[in-house]
């Protein structure tokens, strides 16, 4: 149901704003075409706002915001997703888990990176649980009659991050991502994990904003670098190693997984072995 050869283009174009058609291509395609718009824009006008129509799942919003930070500017990457999660006080799946990323260069080449899903935790959590046939806290996801369960295997929806402050965020993503280009919206957006037999119609939003014309790139990168020092400088409280900031973890797994490799579950494994003895695809080694 996806287009393997897409040719994203601008439907619209207005100052700082644009439309971007995404061919009903792979998300990744259309995001990264947007996403270097976006910081076109910025470049010219100051700001930079792109959206994203007739497009599918797009990945981690995190690798578009960072592309555009290492480019010196603040950056925003959001996307609405099929509906997964409920909606607060709800008993049945309304929105997606319409993550939101921000992004911005710090003083010495390193980029503040905020990416985190509206829903209390990415429904790659749950999934990956009832694979490899885990528990998971009560307040993860609900069973088909809205009740918390701690079986993975029975979440029919996940839940929003925080209650209301979570299902209003996600909400925020579909107006910004669904209505205002012109994509899909709730049901509309088309089945990534359902298997519906029509072509998606995803929306994505990218924001870039050149510091530059506010106090200056350089000023910029030194204030929130030691912004972000500050932070991590605090003394930790009783329970607590140390104090984090957004994006730390991840930096650090990366790191790790760069110099020992990217483990890979075996419930996870055995799909992938699978599916490469069914597709005539020689799987590498290992497992």
């Amino acid at each position: 149901m996806i287009n393997t050869h897409p040719r994203p283009s601008v439907a619209r174009r207005d100052g700082a704003i644009a439309i971007v058609d995404g061919d009903r291509g792979p998300g990744q395609v259309a995001s990264v075409f947007a996403t270097d718009l976006s910081v076109e824009l910025a470049r010219e006008h100051g700001i930079g706002a792109v959206g994203v129509r007739r497009s599918a799942h797009n990945g981690a919003q995190a690798f578009y915001a960072m592309r555009a930070a290492e480019q010196g500017m603040v950056a925003l990457a959001l996307t609405n997703t099929e509906p997964l999660v409920i909606p607060f006080g709800g008993a049945e799946p309304a929105l997606g888990t319409n993550p939101i990323c921000l992004a911005a260069p710090t003083a010495g080449g390193e980029v503040f990176n905020l990416d985190l899903a509206t829903s209390q935790v990415a429904i790659n959590r749950i999934f990956n649980a009832r694979d490899e046939g885990r528990a998971i806290p009560d307040d993860w996801g609900v069973d088909a009659d809205g009740r918390p369960t701690t079986d993975a295997a029975a979440v029919v929806s996940a839940v929003p991050l925080g209650g209301y402050k979570g299902y209003a965020l996600a909400l925020m993503v579909e107006l910004l991502c669904g209505v205002l280009p012109g994509a899909g919206v709730r049901h509309g957006v088309g089945g990534l994990y359902t298997g519906a037999d029509v072509e998606q119609d995803v929306g994505h939003f990218h924001l870039a904003l050149d510091p530059e014309r506010t106090v200056g790139r350089e000023r910029f990168a030194t204030v929130l670098g030691g912004l972000l020092a500050d932070l991590r400088a605090i003394p930790p409280a009783p329970g607590f190693d140390e104090v984090l900031v957004p994006g730390d973890p991840e930096a650090r797994a990366q790191g790790r997984r760069s110099r020992e490799g990217v483990p890979i579950e075996p419930a996870l494994w055995a799909t992938l072995r699978a599916l490469s003895d069914e597709l005539g695809v020689t799987a590498p080694s290992g497992g």
